[in-house]
């Protein structure tokens, strides 16, 4: 059973049909709601975008390189004297930037790859995401783990978006329809199904090209006053 149902060119995510309202939908700025201009404690070009992107990088490095054991040690040593340093910036969760900054690509963490959004609106977006070596799998296949998890990043923050209340994952199902491959530009869309009460339902695809790479359906529960 083909879960995910009708492909996105099938029914419009806007579709009055579907109880969303075109006319609202064409009012709502697009990919502004996206990449707001500042995150906590932060300010457009103060560097953490970058130092995000550097360890993004350096990720993709660590897991492509096979390195002499004089370099493991020195970056160990490296690596332990950054952590001793960063502990003494240790803060409450509600206080963290990483995760949390809008303004930068991938909300300035580096869990899941980075999604680029190209077209938004209350009820959709389009973007692309590259996933770079530290999410391969194997044979030049993206992770299998790491597919359910850009799906859940994108979905997750459509459903919030446009001045929505907060909505937490109920279940996530997705399809894998061929390789998803590394290093690639892959195409991301993510639409609105339904939405009913404090329920959900969003879909997204990833497509190489014209190849269906995999596809996903997803459930979001709106959270009630007070919970967590």
């Amino acid at each position: 059973m083909r879960r995910p149902g009708l492909p996105p060119g099938s029914r419009r995510s806007d579709d009055p049909a579907l109880g969303l309202d075109t006319a609202e939908s064409e009012r709502i700025p697009q990919v502004e709601s996206w990449t707001r201009s500042t995150g906590p404690d932060g300010e457009p070009g103060d560097g953490y975008g970058e130092m995000i992107a550097r360890l993004r990088t350096f990720l993709d490095h660590v897991a492509a390189a096979r390195l002499d054991t004089g370099t493991v040690a020195a970056l160990a040593d490296d690596l332990g004297a950054w952590c001793e340093r960063l502990s003494d910036a240790a803060v409450p969760e509600r206080e963290q930037v990483f995760g949390h900054r809008y303004d930068v690509l991938g909300r300035g963490q580096t869990m899941a790859p980075a999604f680029r959004v190209h077209e938004a609106d209350r009820f959709s977006v389009r973007g692309t995401v590259r996933f770079g070596r530290y999410f391969l799998g194997g044979n030049g296949a993206v992770h299998g783990g790491a597919v359910p998890l850009l799906f859940d990043e994108v979905l997750g923050r459509l459903s919030g978006s446009a001045g929505r209340s907060r909505a937490r994952t109920a279940y996530l199902h997705t399809d894998f329809r061929s390789v998803t491959p590394i290093g690639a530009e892959l195409d991301v869309h993510g639409w609105f199904v339904s939405e009913e009460g404090r329920k959900r339902v969003l879909r997204a695809e990833i497509r190489h090209g014209e190849v269906l790479c995999a596809e996903a359906e997803g459930l979001f529960i709106v959270l009630n006053p007070g919970q967590p």
